[in-house]
């Protein structure tokens, strides 16, 4: 019969494999990246990302005078600091011994799911989470979702208590494509757009975004979501925002996001082992250390709906 460590090194192959392709849980698929988060290693604990005012309006200007001059200024600065998540499960020799193979692979497999789940649930956090600043400030030490001072004075809001209707979402786009700059300047027009929504929102999601007609109202006119050439919305369903956020809804501009929303990383998850056994037991680990953040919020724009 073989020995206690050489059954743990038969073992541990397989344990591998189970982390890898663990599927009982909801963290299988990591969802973050729908959520508009674009992925970067952190080159240091407590990155900072800071933006820059740009120019406004070029200044009409005669013949041989003098060009006109502009400062780019910093405009705004945010941290985001990566941060780490632990979990770890035994395994005994009389596991091995008796070739508890049900139990062994549940608890290797809830191991990667508590990391992954975690990874989710931040990232859901920045949305569910963004109309205060209990998680995650901005570099204009705002939410995410609120009324928001730009750089030369103005004010700008990315949010709303509306339901998400035909007509509320149709309005969200036209607000997103008026977003400016801290000088001023519009933004370019959003060419793709992605709708998010709790699981409970779904449905209703469907329904505004696939009617044939305006599924609000008697005119049954064409629905521009649902037309050849109208508006491209993408719509995502987020498994890990809680049944408590059920009637909030978001809309976010991927192309926005990929420059201006972050996940970085200190390490992906991970599994390890101590290599000692001590006691018939030896100890496996699991890590990740990430944050999730947001630079500028001109990406996204979201509900805090009541119903």
């Amino acid at each position: 019969m073989a020995n206690l460590q050489t059954l743990f090194e038969l073992a541990d192959p397989r344990f591998v494999k189970i982390w890898n392709e663990t599927d009982t849980q909801l963290s299988k698929q990591l969802e973050y990246q729908g959520l508009g988060l674009k992925d970067g290693n952190a080159q240091i604990r407590d990155e900072q990302f800071e933006n820059y005012t740009g120019h406004a309006y070029a200044t009409l200007t005669g013949e041989k005078e003098p060009y006109a001059r502009q400062e780019t200024l910093p405009a705004s600065k945010v941290t985001i600091s990566t941060l780490k998540y632990t979990d770890s499960e035994d395994i005994t020799e009389e596991m091995l011994r008796f070739n508890l193979w049900p139990e062994m692979n549940n608890r290797i497999a809830s191991l990667a799911n508590s990391c992954n789940a975690t990874i989710d649930l931040s990232a859901a956090k920045i949305h569910y989470l963004g109309f205060g600043t209990t998680f995650f400030t901005g570099g204009d030490s705002s939410a995410l979702y609120a009324t928001h001072t730009l750089g030369n004075g103005s004010t700008q809001s990315n949010t709303t208590t509306s339901p998400l209707s035909y007509d509320s979402l149709k309005t969200a786009c036209q607000i997103m494509n008026r977003f400016v700059d801290d000088k001023g300047i519009q933004l370019r027009k959003c060419r793709n757009y992605r709708l998010i929504v709790p699981i409970e929102k779904e449905d209703r999601a469907r329904e505004v975004l696939h009617s044939i007609g305006n599924p609000d109202s008697a005119n049954r006119t064409g629905n521009v979501f649902n037309m050849t050439g109208g508006r491209s919305i993408e719509l995502f369903v987020s498994s890990w925002i809680p049944a408590a956020y059920s009637t909030y809804w978001w809309l976010i501009s991927p192309e926005r996001a990929a420059y201006m929303a972050h996940m970085r990383w200190g390490w992906k998850p991970r599994f390890d082992n101590d290599n000692i056994v001590n006691n018939g037991t030896k100890i496996y680990t699991g890590s990740t250390m990430f944050a999730p953040g947001f630079q500028s919020w001109q990406w996204a724009y979201g509900s805090n709906a009541s119903t």
